[in-house]
């Protein structure tokens, strides 16, 4: 039997959400909770396998309460269950390793799917959110992406306001060159501007404020 949490400040939701998944094979709502304090005085009284967890509710929101449950009792699950399917969101979410990621429109028998999949170890989202967690993944691989010595170099000398043709002059390259270099860098980095890739190197460490105010 998998002991399911509800945590929303609906209360109507929350009523219908416990009538719906008690219908369910082998799983039963042992809590309703209408913030994230409360859900941390149930966990240290009651046995939780997985919860659903909405984000915007008051004294304690979702983004608080999934970090402090994770990091105090790291077996729980949680599936966030909410309205909110933006970019923002998701992704602040997809950071502290949830198990799942479900808008409120979920049909019941994906629900039930998530609700198998999660307790079995795995990860459920809805298609919705597939799309939006793929636009994640793209965004957080170009964020990881590595800047050579050169191109380096070039960034530092366009954050010192150099022109692109003093930059080609002083590294014996042509001007088209490091005009490469700029497109390359701002597709790199994903940035939509090549302040956006001096913004990138300096957040990286990969150039400082120092360098630039000798």
């Amino acid at each position: 039997m998998v002991r399911i949490g509800i945590v929303d400040d609906h209360t109507l939701f929350r009523e219908s959400f416990e009538l719906l998944v008690n219908q369910f094979e082998n799983s039963k709502v042992v809590c309703q909770c209408s913030n994230g304090l409360e859900l941390l005085k149930e966990l240290e009284e009651k046995e939780i396998d997985l919860i659903f967890l909405d984000l915007q509710m008051p004294v304690m929101d979702g983004f608080q309460t999934a970090s402090l449950v994770l990091t105090r009792f790291p077996k729980i699950k949680i599936i966030v269950l909410t309205s909110f399917s933006d970019l923002y969101n998701i992704e602040r979410m997809l950071q502290l390793n949830i198990s799942g990621y479900l808008t409120k429109s979920i049909q019941p028998s994906l629900l039930e799917k998530a609700i198998r999949i999660v307790s079995e170890g795995g990860v459920f989202y809805d298609g919705n959110i597939k799309q939006i967690i793929h636009i994640f993944q793209q965004h957080v691989y170009k964020s990881e992406v590595v800047l050579t010595d050169k191109e380096i170099v070039i960034i530092k000398l366009f954050a010192l306001q150099h022109s692109g043709k003093e930059i080609a002059e002083k590294l014996n390259l042509s001007l088209r060159t490091i005009e490469k270099y700029k497109e390359n860098l701002i597709y790199k980095t994903n940035a939509s501007n090549f302040i956006g890739v001096i913004i990138y190197a300096m957040q990286r460490h990969y150039i400082s404020l120092s360098e630039l105010y000798r």
